[in-house]
């Protein structure tokens, strides 16, 4: 089976720019992963994100998303309906003066009906937890409310995958944890999730990690893989997770564990099991 996402050979330059903003990328992503894109700021995170549906085109190389290229231009409205993203900044999302009314505006792009769009926005602002919220202005929300609003409002024309572009990091740290439970949740419902982002403790919840450094995929595999090669990693510019830079500290103080633990209570348990055993 072909896979959902894949690049082939892509190279991207911003117009009037001296160098390229990515080069020579070859990578697929298939459905129902949660793919976290690390790197250092002018990395090429952001420009990957955009290249998938087709807000970016490629210098070079071929995007196909669901067996469509995003240099077609009569399939780009499709390819945006199976590739939805949020932005850092979910004001900039926003149309209209309430919730309800914002998260209709793109159904009604779609031509979706009343009755269905009814029935999406019930449903869609019930699953996110906002079906109090909806009669609000969204400019009046919290920051993690905001994120909500838009997340459902992708959600709601129900595409197959959400890019989230860095869609935690203006958040407070309540904010960041209901829109990542939200991200979970909407990943164990079946959305292929693609989050861009800075926070390596976000990131240990992928399935599979992709690094870029000055444009190029310079890493790539699973967190358990990719967080265990610290001086690599120091090497590219990227910090580690908390639980996984405590156990390389006490590794260096001879207490060795079996794995490495991606969250301080899978840290915690292979301590216990360590020591429970002597």
């Amino acid at each position: 089976m072909s896979a959902l996402i894949s690049l082939d050979n892509v190279t991207f330059q911003y117009e009037n720019a001296d160098d390229y903003a990515l080069r020579d990328l070859t990578v697929s992503i298939e459905a129902n992963e949660w793919v976290a894109i690390l790197g250092r700021n002018g990395s090429g995170k952001s420009t990957f994100g955009r290249l998938l549906n087709g807000l970016h085109l490629p210098s070079k190389g071929t995007v196909m998303v669901s067996g469509m290229s995003t240099k077609n231009e009569s399939e780009l409205w499709s390819i945006r309906n199976v590739v939805g993203m949020v932005f850092q900044n979910p004001e900039h999302q926003f149309v209209a003066t309430t919730v309800r009314d914002d998260l209709a505006f793109g159904l009604e792009n779609l031509g979706v009906s009343r009755e269905i769009m009814e029935e999406r926005i019930t449903k869609y602002a019930s699953l996110v937890g906002i079906a109090h919220l909806l009669e609000s202005e969204p400019h009046r929300l919290s920051g993690g409310q905001k994120q909500r609003v838009a997340i459902a409002g992708i959600m709601a024309m129900e595409p197959e995958v959400i890019v989230f572009d860095e869609a935690t990091s203006m958040l407070d740290p309540i904010g960041r944890k209901e829109v990542m439970e939200t991200i979970q949740m909407l990943h164990q419902r079946g959305v292929t999730i693609i989050s861009i982002t800075h926070d390596m403790d976000e990131a240990v919840l992928a399935s599979r990690l992709l690094l870029f450094h000055e444009g190029r995929l310079a890493l790539e595999g699973r967190p358990e893989e990719l967080f265990s090669k610290k001086e690599r990693l120091t090497e590219l510019g990227l910090s580690l997770p908390f639980s996984v830079e405590l156990q390389h500290e006490l590794e260096e103080e001879g207490i060795t564990l079996r794995k490495t633990c991606l969250s301080e209570s899978e840290l915690m348990n292979e301590l216990w099991t360590l020591y429970s055993a002597k």
